[in-house]
């Protein structure tokens, strides 16, 4: 049934219906959700997912995910953003980076041979190393000559080694053998050839060969053959001479005092002691006195050490010569080394004390002074020494200093060695493989008597030591005594002005700069002169 319009029209006229109030939001609310018409299907992929994502987007709008939180702090729309935000950091931070490390290809080897190769190629000044200009990687391009020729002249550098003879060095680095055996001649004559150190390097210059298959002459040789003394060998016409050159040395010994301090040690090396020389002083010192207890930090150390300066400029330091203590201006101990056996003694001339006896082998004690069965025998009997465990050939040293008393066959004790010692003390050494002195030699604590073994009445190699009181038998292990050295006579009147000499040397006057020697004037050197390297023979 219709209506008519106009009857419609003139009933909203008349007040019958009350006049529409519509806001924005309800004017969109029904745009949106009241189709005009059906919309037609979506002819691509792509105008359909543009659609998609249009939705999405005005769908997140509505969500308000990131609101403003400068704004209604504390309402659910500030907390919903508060939580956004602390989600998307954790996330930043899931996906930060890592510190390990990053693979990468494995580094090129580069031997001596690589590095020649890319030295030859680079350009780098000549004082810097470069060699550019003067050899280059070979190429196709290169051809070998049929005959090259030679250098006119070879530097060489040869080191004498331990045990080696001057003439086989020569020989080794190319010198024929009748200049060898004729420069190690002369050599000899100007210094026994075996008084010069292993490691000592000859530079060594090597002339024109006379013909394809001959050797090369020496034309110049050099080498400290000395601490005071450079040997040169110069060829003059068709001559080799010998051309000694002495080299000016001052040989005051070096004296450093000071106070010690927290530590003896720290403050004799901050003073400029070498390290060797403090250690000597220490166990020198710590024979006759307790460093840490009767040694003050207020005390003083005074050392003097043999100390040497060449010319040239090289330093040689040797022994202690002497220690000492001082407190209150006066010294408590003193100390000096005297005689050709290197021994220290005090200002009397009472030499340093040995305590105790040294072990005659460094093995274990098997069988200790007393009564046991005994092992071969197999009944009980008086052991009168200690058994110390050694291999045979294991070095046996003298407990203290002695002379031998008995040296050879001494029945069930086999090989056997007895010394007698001061007090009325004496040893004896069995069962040796082989014994290292006789009868009547005078022996050094320390020194090698002979070599354990396993003869005699023994069941393996071991070494049976006794001990003797006045001829009785007592345990070796109760025996503790001190060995001096006593200086009388003309010795103790030399041991006294050597002591007074040494006292008059100046702390540091060692260190005074010497005068320069004109003899060991050279001439400048090239840059490209000074980066030529000798070759070295091995």
């Amino acid at each position: 049934m219709y209506k008519d319009r106009d009857s419609e029209d003139a009933k909203t006229a008349e007040g019958n219906y009350p006049p529409a109030d519509l806001s924005h939001a309800h004017v969109v609310t029904d745009a949106q959700t009241t189709p005009a018409k059906r919309k037609r299907r979506s002819s691509s992929l792509g105008e359909s997912l543009g659609n998609w994502r249009s939705r999405m987007s005005a769908r997140l709008e509505d969500v308000d995910l990131a609101p403003d939180l400068a704004r209604d702090i504390g309402s659910k729309r500030w907390l919903r953003g508060a939580a956004t935000l602390l989600g998307l950091s954790a996330i930043a931070l899931a996906g930060w980076p890592g510190f390990s490390a990053v693979e990468a290809a494995p580094a090129m080897r580069i031997d001596d041979r690589v590095r020649d190769e890319f030295r030859s190629q680079m350009i780098m000044p000549l004082a810097l190393g470069g060699d550019s200009g003067r050899r280059m990687g070979a190429t196709l391009a290169v051809q070998p000559l049929a005959s090259a020729p030679e250098r006119p002249r070879i530097d060489l550098v040869a080191t004498l080694a331990q045990g080696d003879g001057f003439d086989r060095m020569l020989r080794r680095a190319g010198v024929s053998q009748d200049e060898a055996l004729q420069i190690a001649s002369m050599v000899g004559d100007a210094i026994p050839l075996a008084d010069i150190e292993p490691g000592t390097q000859v530079d060594i210059t090597l002339g024109r060969r006379a013909g394809p298959d001959a050797p090369r002459p020496v034309d110049a040789m050099s080498f400290r053959a000395r601490f005071d003394l450079q040997l040169a060998v110069e060829r003059r016409g068709d001559q080799l001479v010998l051309d000694p050159r002495p080299i000016n040395v001052d040989s005051t010994p070096l004296r450093i005092r000071g106070t010690v301090g927290d530590s003896l040690y720290r403050s004799a090396r901050a003073a400029g002691a070498p390290a060797g020389a403090v250690q000597e002083f220490l166990r020198t010192i710590g024979a006759e006195m307790d460093v840490n207890r009767e040694i003050g930090a207020n005390d003083q150390f005074d050392l003097i050490v043999e100390y040497r300066r060449a010319a040239t400029g090289e330093v040689e330091v040797g022994d202690l010569l002497y220690a000492s203590i001082i407190r209150d201006e006066r010294p408590r101990k003193q100390l000096m080394r005297f005689g050709r056996e290197g021994r220290f003694y005090d200002a009397a001339g009472e030499g340093v004390q040995t305590e105790g006896l040294m072990a005659p082998v460094p093995g274990v004690i098997l069988s200790r002074y007393g009564m046991r069965r005994h092992p071969v025998l197999g009944y009980r009997r008086m052991h009168s020494g200690l058994d110390y465990r050694a291999r045979t050939g294991t070095p046996i040293v003298a407990v203290a200093d002695g002379r031998v008393s008995s040296a050879g066959r001494a029945g069930g004790c086999g090989n056997a060695v007895r010394l007698n010692h001061a007090a009325g003390l004496s040893t004896r050494y069995c069962h040796m493989s082989r014994m290292a002195v006789r009868t009547g030699d005078q022996v050094r604590r320390g020194q090698i008597i002979g070599y354990a073994g396993a003869t005699g009445l023994v069941t393996g190699p071991h070494l049976h030591y006794e001990m003797y009181r006045n001829g009785q038998a007592i345990d070796p292990a109760s025996v503790r005594y001190v060995n001096r050295a006593q200086l009388t006579g003309q010795e103790l009147a030399s041991f006294r002005e050597q002591l007074v000499r040494l006292q008059l040397v100046e702390p540091g006057a060692a260190l005074a700069d010497l005068p320069p020697d004109p003899s060991q004037s050279e001439e400048p050197v090239r840059e490209i002169d000074r980066i030529e390297n000798r070759q070295r023979v091995s």
